[in-house]
């Protein structure tokens, strides 16, 4: 490690593996140590058996032990959402929440397009998503059988089983960069299930904001962030009810006009959470941050 530290401020996200965990500990015994910002997005305390690879991990003791030890340390922790920082309380009092935002350029995007008449319905992201992904397969199974002119597109975590649609699907597997996961979208209509769970009471509705500022409609699930970021029968629908996934996927799928209206809908909200339009929230966490170091 350089015997000069530049560095005036140091973000570190989850950082609970043996190798950086040291390092971070190191960094926070240094006098002339940068301010130390520790982020996380995720109730990583609380995840559902049903995903067992981050259920395996994050239940570890050693890993468990090193997340809040790193956590203590810091200076200030960010969080996105408000039931996130009630957990993250118990180690460290200086919880800032700053919502996720997203580039300005995804305003201007267009993303790719078929132009042979396929509606292309999808759904992205990590392997934590078992519990929500199955809320919705039935229905999903239905709809696309009975629209021979849909097809269903997964990026990220492979889910093609627990969806259930053996045909006109696609899997697109984690890309390089943010950047290219949000060129790789290209659809029509997007999914967000999320299940009424103590695990997704501390999710953003960072799913429903990208399809947002992509322009696309969304169908979610009437819980948490969903529910607070969703504008039914505007920028997309709110599901209550199982049924509703089925009803309201059928609309959008066989009506180019309302998913049209809905996508520029959605998209003139989207435009108020950009990173750019944004940066005074994370400002406030680096001046929280400089004025309490330097007490």
């Amino acid at each position: 490690m350089s015997e000069h530290l530049e560095t005036r401020t140091l973000i570190g996200q989850r950082v609970c593996n043996e190798g950086p965990s040291a390092v971070w500990q190191e960094l926070s015994r240094r006098p002339d140590r940068p301010r130390l910002v520790f982020e996380v997005d995720d109730d990583l305390w609380n995840i559902d058996g049903s995903s067992p690879v981050a259920h395996a991990f994050f239940t570890q003791p050693d890993v468990l032990a090193r997340l809040e030890a790193n956590i203590r340390v810091a200076d200030a922790v960010t969080v996105t959402m408000e039931p996130l920082a009630e957990q993250v309380r118990r180690f460290n009092p200086n919880v800032h929440v700053v919502p996720n935002y997203l580039p300005a350029w995804l305003l201007q995007h267009e993303r790719p397009r078929r132009d042979d008449g396929a509606v292309t319905i999808g759904w992205g992201g990590s392997a934590t998503h078992h519990m929500d992904v199955q809320e919705i397969g039935a229905q999903l199974r239905q709809v696309m059988a009975r629209n021979p002119h849909t097809e269903l597109h997964l990026i990220g975590a492979d889910y093609r089983k627990e969806f259930g649609a053996r045909e006109r699907v696609r899997h697109t597997g984690w890309t390089a960069t943010p950047a290219d996961y949000w060129r790789a979208i290209d659809f029509d209509v997007m999914l967000a299930p999320l299940r009424a769970h103590v695990f997704n009471a501390s999710k953003s509705a960072l799913r429903c904001l990208e399809a947002a500022m992509l322009g696309i409609p969304v169908i979610a699930s009437d819980y948490g962030p969903y529910a607070a970021f969703v504008r039914h029968g505007e920028t997309g629908f709110r599901v209550r009810r199982d049924h509703e996934w089925g009803r309201y996927l059928r609309d959008l799928v066989n009506d180019q006009a309302m998913r049209e209206e809905m996508g520029a809908a959605a998209r003139r909200q989207a435009a108020d959470w950009t990173i750019e339009g944004n940066v005074d929230a994370w400002a406030e966490v680096i001046t929280a941050c400089r004025e309490s170091t330097s007490r």
